[in-house]
């Protein structure tokens, strides 16, 4: 009887387990059905211009980025490999090849050979001398070829090795071809801060300017760059399951460009267009376009002499807004309008608190001034500093919205308060407690208020008067003197303060120095004022040492005697572009830092593919860290 209830219960084991074999194969196949229904997907409609942009047309599904790129030659698809038995401390070469083959899952093809020659693909040569055939081709332009060099820019490899100043013989059309890296390739690969896949990838050294952009969903969309007069386009996709690029054909700029002004609005305003047109081919047409589709499309006229028109929009849904003008010839001009996507969002709460970020286009708001009012509270004036908006206010409990005014329209942002108002919160945790508050509210009442001692006469020999300067006077004085030097918001100096108290408070009599500097001081540790490099500024006007730095360019670059004009952050002259650390540059960059220790946290702070994007820069004079200080002899 025990055997065979034994027997019994082991067949009931087995049955179980190949039926649960048998659900789990017939639940699992839908399922990897529907995993592969969702599989990631991306294909580019259409490549164009608008005025002096590139722009791309694409269908995508799915999370990944985009990145769309300028390059001012024609981009390569084929990586050639040099093995060459000659090379110079070459044993990590397989290392090498095996990283390349990433670029295998872009499209690119990469193969390895020893046949010394240069074609028209990109040649990685590792030898750390130039070889004496990749050196003629170059004298020869024998080919357009692309040669990423791994040596020294004064040795060549030829029956041996010779040192000559190769490099510095080619004309700079001939230096265009050449990326080189110092050292040999052991040296390279110790290194490891250059990714010479990512390069290639992204073209860095014919780059002239770059977009990213982030996606998940499904549907069509668009992206821009700056392109100029003409180029190309290189859009590089990735997916976590698919990746790619795609290469447009040669574009080229209209004759004419359309430019809105402004040409990026916000979604509550509104841009006008003012163009002419000599002479058309047939009745002219304006067409507008977002993500490839036809947004409007107006008759013009047809045209025999010049006619001015004049065009204004207003649209609401944030992207770019492609414009066209053309007749029965092709396209006469065309631009670019631009709407901005701006989200605002509660960051964090501490206490009576209140931090909200301001994304615009995916990136922080960097410095604006914003109006936050309260239900129907009377607006307060408040700063955006880096994407953040603090706000202090006591709620009451239950729903309450934050009315967010910027860039003329006002944006709720609503709050669910659980927490109970501070004087209720003391009510419901006893009288002593309240009377603690009182006692602090009405002693703070009484107390006086935060004013200064200024000593100041007209000269050295007379005694010194001594006046008292409340808080708000000091600080209308250091408002007014802004005004009275055209600073506009900029830092100022001691000095320049001082001129302030003598013009309006002390009738011209001197004041003494050391007397202002602890005014200014005192009003830095009451959070008034923000202080740097001796520099003073209201505390909640922006980033205090970039606003310094900016007066002291300005200031160097006119005693100096520099033609420049300020193009949003940069200072832009005839020969370079000098800014900060992120901004875009269109040309020959001088990057501002504070110090040399301020440039080595900056590259400390890079990832190794931005580290070897700059070095490249560098490398071909393209970009150089100017500390403050030596700003003038740079100049």
């Amino acid at each position: 009887m025990r055997l065979r209830t034994i027997i019994l219960g082991t067949i009931f084991v087995l049955l179980l387990a190949v039926f649960g074999i048998v659900a789990y194969m017939l639940l699992a196949e839908p399922e990897a059905a529907g995993s592969q229904a969702g599989a990631s997907s991306f294909s580019v409609l259409e490549t164009g211009t608008a005025g002096d942009y590139g722009y791309a047309v694409f269908n995508y599904r799915g999370k990944g980025n985009i990145t769309l790129i300028s390059l001012d030659s024609e981009p390569k698809r084929q990586v050639v490999i040099i093995n060459d038995s000659q090379a110079i401390q070459a044993e990590r070469l397989p290392e090498l090849i095996d990283q390349l083959r990433i670029l295998e899952r872009y499209g690119y093809t990469v193969t390895v050979t020893d046949e010394p020659k240069i074609g028209n693909e990109i040649y990685i040569v590792p030898t750390g001398a130039i070889p004496a055939y990749a050196l003629f081709n170059l004298q020869q332009n024998s080919s357009n070829g692309t040669i990423i060099y791994i040596g020294a820019k004064d040795l060549l490899l030829s029956n041996g090795i010779k040192e000559t100043g190769w490099y510095s013989s080619l004309s700079s059309q001939q230096r265009k071809r050449v990326v080189q890296y110092d050292g040999t390739l052991d040296d390279f690969m110790d290194q490891g801060n250059v990714s010479l896949a990512d390069e290639i990838l992204h073209n860095t050294w014919m780059a002239k300017n770059t977009t990213t952009r982030q996606l998940d969903g499904s549907g069509t969309g668009s992206s821009t760059v700056k392109l100029g007069p003409t180029g190309y386009v290189r859009l590089i996709y990735e997916f976590p399951d698919i990746a790619g690029f795609y290469d447009s054909s040669y574009l080229r700029a209209p004759a004419q460009y359309l430019v809105p002004s402004p040409q990026s609005i916000y979604p509550w305003q509104s841009s006008s267009l003012k163009f002419e047109l000599t002479r058309t081919n047939g009745t002219a047409f304006l067409t507008v376009r977002k993500d490839g589709k036809v947004i409007e499309h107006d008759q013009l006229r047809r045209v025999t002499d010049e006619n001015v028109f004049m065009e204004r929009f207003e649209y609401e849904e944030p992207g770019d807004y492609v414009i066209i003008v053309d007749d029965n010839s092709g396209t006469l001009a065309s631009g670019l309008l631009h709407i901005s996507d701006i989200k605002i969002d509660l960051l964090q709460r501490q206490g009576f608190t209140y931090v909200f970020s301001v994304i615009v286009d995916g990136q922080p708001l960097k410095d604006a001034e914003a109006l936050v009012s309260l239900g129907n509270s009377t607006p307060r004036k408040y700063y955006v500093s880096d994407g953040t908006l603090t706000v202090n206010a006591n709620l009451p409990r239950g729903t309450n919205t934050f009315n967010i005014e910027l860039a003329g329209a006002s944006m709720p942002v609503v709050i669910e308060n659980t927490q109970d108002p501070l004087i209720i919160f003391y009510l419901n945790y006893g009288v002593p407690s309240f009377l603690l508050v009182v006692l602090v509210y009405f002693g703070a009442r009484m107390s006086r208020k935060p004013v200064y001692s200024l000593r100041f006469g007209d000269s050295a020999s007379t005694i010194r008067q001594e006046m008292v300067l409340p808080t708000e006077r000091a600080m209308e004085s250091f408002k007014k003197i802004r005004e009275d030097m055209d600073l506009a918001g900029s830092p100022i100096t001691p000095q320049e303060f001082t001129i302030s108290l003598k013009r309006y408070l002390t009738n011209g009599a001197e004041v003494t120095e050391g007397n202002v500097e602890e005014v200014l001081k005192k009003l830095v540790k009451a959070g008034r004022l923000e202080c740097h490099r001796d520099y003073y500024q209201v505390k909640g006007e922006g980033d205090v040492k970039r606003n310094v730095l900016r007066r002291i360019i300005r200031e160097k670059l006119i005693e100096s005697g520099t033609m420049f004009k300020e193009v949003g952050s940069k200072f832009v002259t005839k020969d370079f572009e000098i800014g900060f650390f992120g901004d875009v540059f269109t040309g020959k960059a001088m990057v501002v830092v504070d110090d040399k220790a301020e440039e080595r946290r900056i590259i400390d702070g890079l990832s190794e593919t931005e580290r070897s994007r700059l070095k490249i820069m560098q490398s071909n004079d393209m970009l150089t860290f100017v500390p403050i200080d030596r700003l003038s002899d740079v100049l």
